[in-house]
């Protein structure tokens, strides 16, 4: 309570009494008196708070103690205030909440799973100031713990996956297995701080993303480790509602924008790699973490790629990381591109008395205009899983039990990498084709935003097109149908002619 309130003199007589009376007589009511469903924790919580809220009047009235600090201090302890509307009621609630944190948890959590865990991390956060938050993440955690924890603040802020998060590669089981072992050969006590050495080394500027109690270095170790332990198939679903919080937060409370990924790759990658041993083990090792980050990123990189701005975009793109590239960007023009045909139609309608554009050209718009914002973040995700399929593919070697697994992994991500680009391209060709009976309707002032529309979606279709030839070149031949698609689409007569002659 003192460190919340700012020191000793900031506290009030009554919250010091509360604070101090918290576990008054508690033992008398043991909640193994009430039944273990949850309207009996209620019917406990109840009796407990209002036993003790009795016995401190009972022992403070013959004490000296002014009667209206007690009648206080007895409410505070008897939670009779709204929190939102009483500054002492919440920070007492903030102080049972961070002692709970501080010294109960390892104890409380051992016959726990970590839904459970989630679920009373997040009913624990929602009841905190954000003044005790910053307490809370300054806390030490142990691996699973931190990230139950990171789960559930996303969960209590709204910043858990509205759906399902994006898919994360299944990586093989000779490259955990190695993951694993590379990193038992890392000193944890000193990895966090290798790892922001190599990253403010190579980005100053990232000091200032990283300057927050819970990005501290021991975190950072422990972070690793937990991402480490939910590796297993099965565990999967796990991880990526994980690393989605970890993004989410990061985007939302932190500075972490898509351009950092690359730095902080390198920076892993490195620091993990500098403790192997020989040339071969040092290029597994780094294979193995090449894999493992472009796992997470594919779940992370979306979400912060559609977060970005126009020049945090423009900043990703440039950084040495191979993805947001052409593909994400074929996507956003080609939502920008349908973005000016719909602005020429809406405006030309209501010039000419009419509310609107015609209602099946409208629709197809809109709905094109959403899947393909849509699309650069499953470009993203589809291109950061293909790495990672590329990077753990054969570390185990031939004779390696889950080669065959792990191939099919990879033409797995592979036939998505292609499948994104393709559905770009046939999308905007089937948006362009819609809009060719209007195009003659179309006011004089806006011709030259309907061209700049067209041309958009012709050079989308053509870098989509172009990536789909080469993954199918790279890759051999993906699918029958990917194949029929493709030649369907080039035997399709093209409309940006027509469309721009107007």
């Amino acid at each position: 309570v003192f460190k919340l309130c700012g020191g000793q003199e900031f506290v009030s007589p009554a919250l010091r009494l509360a604070a101090r009376s918290q576990h008054l007589e508690r033992q008398v009511l043991p909640r193994s008196k009430f039944p273990e469903d949850r309207q009996g924790y209620l019917n406990w919580r109840t009796a407990v708070k209002r036993r003790q809220k009795e016995r401190l009047l009972a022992i403070l009235r013959f004490t000296g103690v002014d009667r209206s600090v007690v009648e206080r201090a007895s409410r505070l302890i008897g939670k009779d205030m709204p929190l939102a509307e009483d500054p002492e009621m919440q920070r007492l609630e903030d102080a049972t909440c961070l002692t709970f944190l501080a010294n109960d948890l390892d104890t409380f959590q051992k016959d726990k799973d970590d839904a459970k865990l989630v679920d009373i991390f997040q009913k624990t956060w929602k009841k905190m100031s954000p003044e005790a938050h910053a307490f809370a993440v300054g806390l030490e955690y142990t691996p699973r713990l931190l990230g139950c924890l990171v789960e559930a603040i996303a969960m209590a802020t709204g910043l858990e996956a509205n759906q399902q998060p994006m898919v994360a590669p299944r990586l093989p089981s000779a490259t955990v297995e190695l993951l694993r072992k590379s990193w038992a050969n890392v000193p944890c006590e000193s990895f966090g701080r290798e790892f922001f050495e190599r990253l403010y080394t190579e980005d100053p500027s990232l000091r200032e993303v990283f300057a927050y109690q819970v990005a501290r270095p021991s975190n950072v170790t422990k972070a690793v480790q937990m991402l480490l332990d939910q590796l297993e198939f099965e565990l999967v679903p796990r991880l990526e509602r994980m690393v989605h919080a970890i993004a989410a937060l990061s985007r939302q409370f932190g500075k972490l924008r898509m351009s950092h990924m690359a730095p902080i790759k390198r920076a892993l990658v490195r620091t993990v790699v500098a403790a192997a041993g020989s040339s071969k083990e040092k290029n597994n090792t780094n294979r193995a973490w090449e894999a493992f980050f472009y796992s997470m990123a594919a779940v992370a990189a979306p979400h912060l790629v559609l977060a970005d701005n126009l020049s945090e975009l423009a900043d990703a793109t440039a950084a040495t990381l191979p993805t947001p590239g052409g593909g994400p960007q074929a996507g956003a023009i080609a939502a920008q591109g349908i973005a000016l045909l719909e602005m020429s139609l809406g405006i030309t309608a209501l010039s000419q008395g009419s509310s609107a554009m015609p209602e099946e050209v409208a629709s197809k718009l809109n709905e094109a205009r959403g899947w393909l914002l849509g699309s650069v973040r499953d470009d993203v995700n589809a291109y950061c899983g293909l790495l990672s399929s590329v990077y753990g593919r054969g570390l185990g070697g031939r004779e390696a039990p889950d080669e065959t697994a792990s191939e099919a992994e990879y033409k797995r991500w592979l036939r998505r990498a292609t499948e994104v680009p393709l559905r770009v391209a046939e999308v905007s060709t089937g948006a362009a084709i819609a809009c060719l009976p209007c195009k003659r309707a179309i006011k004089t002032s806006l011709k030259g935003d309907w061209i700049a529309g067209v041309k958009l979606l012709r050079t989308a279709v053509e870098i989509s097109t172009k990536n789909v030839a080469i993954n199918l070149q790279d890759g051999g031949r993906v699918a029958m149908d990917i194949d029929t698609r493709l030649s369907r689409l080039r035997d399709t007569e093209p409309p940006w002619e027509d469309l721009c002659d107007i």
